[in-house]
């Protein structure tokens, strides 16, 4: 129950800092320290998972959810740094600030990867929360009805997703490349929010069909 709280916790957050437009600076920043402290509290009650995901068979789905893992918590890490280096009000003080161009453009690069490696890791193990999401709605997963409602808005998502990431340049942001057009825009909320969820739920969907055509 701790973990599912933190997971749904800790995405939230990242959700509300990934565009400091919306919140201001303080929180921006203050929220990243936030959620530096939950992945830290998150990876102390997983300690065992780093002990023992060398051991053993691993099966396709372990390979790739110790992959994505390992790609999260450096992009996270990445992340973390970099914020801290290019600091003006949490951890202005200190005079650790760094004005590089370069540290900018990384802490940029791994928050949206943090963002969508997330996403990747909710699809590896959305089986599991898919099941506790049914059974907490009283839904019957195995009735005609229900399959084919999931299988349109799981394309619907998808589709927009895709359409999203392209109007949002999520690969340019990946790639650590400026993004001009969005400088001065003046931002929706909702469509803020909309876009990303879709966004999310496209590489969670995405994930999660490819990982049950590779079984």
């Amino acid at each position: 129950m701790i973990r599912n709280i933190l997971n749904i916790a800790m995405t939230v957050l990242l959700l509300l800092i990934m565009d400091y437009r919306f919140t201001g600076n303080a929180f921006h920043e203050s929220g990243g320290l936030v959620l530096a402290l939950l992945f830290i509290f998150h990876n102390v009650l997983n300690r065992r998972w780093y002990t023992v995901f060398f051991k053993g068979r691993q099966s396709v789905r372990s390979v790739l959810m110790t992959l994505a893992n390992l790609l999260l918590t450096a992009a996270m890490l990445t992340s973390f740094v970099t914020g801290v280096l290019i600091s003006v009000t949490v951890f202005a003080p200190p005079g650790i600030r760094s004005d590089g161009l370069l540290v900018h453009d990384l802490h940029q690069g791994a928050a949206y990867a943090s963002f969508i490696l997330a996403a990747i890791h909710l699809g590896l193990h959305w089986d599991m929360l898919g099941a506790k999401l049914k059974n907490w709605l009283h839904i019957d997963g195995s009735s005609l009805g229900w399959i084919i409602t999931g299988r349109i808005v799981a394309i619907t998502v998808i589709a927009y997703g895709v359409y999203a990431s392209f109007t949002h340049h999520i690969g340019d942001k990946l790639l650590l490349q400026h993004v001009f057009m969005e400088w001065g825009a003046a931002p929706s909320l909702w469509g803020f929010l909309i876009d990303y969820l879709a966004i999310s739920g496209c590489y969670a969907g995405i994930t999660y069909y490819l990982l049950y055509l590779l079984r």
